[in-house]
């Protein structure tokens, strides 16, 4: 039958797609074909309207943002962009923690993708996800159990938004309240 080939098709090469995203603590979003503004490590905040529900930044927070909305001390961010992508490295010095941002374009994504990438990688690390309410388009969060092999002692959580056709990752060592923070920070 080709019509139900067809809708198989379709949302698994939408899940394919955002399988890069993000596929362990320090990986950042898959590219897509839009062009990504250069970033400094000063960071910035240059919002572009991205979606219905909010506006996300295309340069990386300031350490001072990451920090407060963190509860922890970060520096300048290691910043690199290309290809429809802006990543953002931060290591907090006195933890150890690692905090990793990523910014991509991924045209034609929809939430439903957004929520199997979720769930497929969560279930990798043994966990659930859950869904965030009032964070852009859509939105997931889980935390790994792996806080006794991290050198911070922290567990990993993972927060993926969906903006319009911007997905923003964001991997740290952190508690998922301080991830969801800086999420509400990135995405207004």
């Amino acid at each position: 039958m080709p019509s139900t080939r067809f809708a198989l098709v379709v949302p698994l090469l939408a899940v394919l797609a955002l399988a890069g995203c993000s596929s362990g603590s320090t990986s950042a979003p898959a590219t897509s074909t839009s062009k990504a503004p250069s970033s400094t490590s000063s960071g910035g905040t240059s919002p572009k309207k991205a979606g219905s529900t909010g506006t996300v930044s295309e340069t990386c927070p300031t350490a001072a943002v990451v920090s407060a909305a963190l509860g922890s001390t970060y520096p300048a961010p290691q910043s690199s962009g290309g290809g429809g992508l802006v990543s953002c490295n931060y290591s907090d010095p006195n933890t150890s923690a690692n905090l990793v941002l990523g910014f991509s374009k991924a045209t034609g994504i929809t939430a439903a993708a957004l929520k199997t990438t979720a769930q497929s990688q969560a279930s990798a690390q043994g966990v659930t996800p859950s869904s965030v309410a009032g964070l852009g388009d859509a939105a997931y969060l889980f935390t790994m159990h792996d806080a006794s092999t991290n050198a911070s002692g922290v567990a990993t959580t993972v927060l993926l938004i969906q903006v319009g056709s911007t997905l923003v990752d964001i991997t740290a060592e952190a508690s998922p309240s301080g991830v969801e923070a800086l999420g509400h920070v990135l995405v207004s």
